[in-house]
C-alpha cells in the first residue's frame, strides 16, 4: 500500500505521478463511474514521450536550483 500510495502521489520536481509517467494514466482506485479514453497506440506514446521529455527538463532545473 506504501507503494501504491508513493507512486500516485505528484513528484514535486516533475508535477507529474509516476503512474502516469509509466502508464500515460493513473490507476483505477474503484470509482464506479469512470470514463476512460483509449487513445490511438501512436497517440499515446507521444503522450508518454512529451511526458518523459518534460520531467527530463524538470529534473535538469531541479538539479540547477539545488546547486
Amino acid at each position: 500500500m506504501a507503494e501504491f500510495a508513493y507512486n500516485d502521489k505528484k513528484h514535486v520536481a516533475m508535477n507529474k505521478t509516476l503512474f502516469k509517467l509509466n502508464f500515460g494514466r493513473h490507476p483505477w482506485k474503484g470509482d464506479l463511474m469512470v470514463q476512460m479514453e483509449i487513445p490511438q497506440v501512436e497517440e499515446f506514446m507521444k503522450n508518454i514521450q512529451r511526458s518523459w521529455e518534460h520531467v527530463a527538463q524538470a529534473m535538469e532545473e531541479a538539479q540547477k536550483n539545488m546547486k
